[in-house]
């Protein structure tokens, strides 16, 4: 995946809440890490892959190493909807990328974008925020 086309999906995350009334809405790909905000030098990969691993774990997500410096997260809900998500990382950022999911009604569009049920993107968010505690945490020793 390019980088354009991974800023366009987290351009997509940003205005996803315009569709929050409907029952699908576009297929966000949120990022994240440790950002600018770091001061730190000694945020590893594998501090960014415990983080992760953690946050996965804090908001319901199965998550297991698929390769160099990528994780994949699964998430089943009541036993009817699944999502597969494949989270690649280093020790500055991640980003969440949708790879596939069971009756969750994902759909090309048509107009170069994808539509999936809005519960996708509310459970994408709250892994996010949880990656991004666990991120705030490890950076201030906890």
């Amino acid at each position: 995946m390019g980088t354009r086309f991974l800023l366009v999906l987290l351009s997509v995350f940003l205005i996803f809440s315009i569709g929050c009334g409907r029952k699908t809405s576009k297929v966000a790909a949120p990022s994240g890490g440790s950002g600018a905000s770091v001061t730190q030098t000694k945020f590893t990969a594998k501090d960014m892959r415990a983080a992760i691993i953690a946050g996965c774990a804090e908001t319901g997500w199965r998550a297991v190493d698929a390769g160099a410096n990528t994780m994949e997260a699964t998430i089943i809900v009541r036993d009817r909807h699944a999502v597969l998500v494949s989270i690649p990382y280093t020790a500055s950022d991640y980003s969440i990328n949708y790879k596939d999911s069971d009756n969750m009604g994902y759909r090309d569009r048509g107009d170069g974008t994808f539509a999936i049920n809005t519960r996708y993107n509310n459970w994408v968010r709250r892994l996010n925020e949880s990656i991004q505690k666990q991120i705030s945490l490890k950076q201030a020793g906890k």
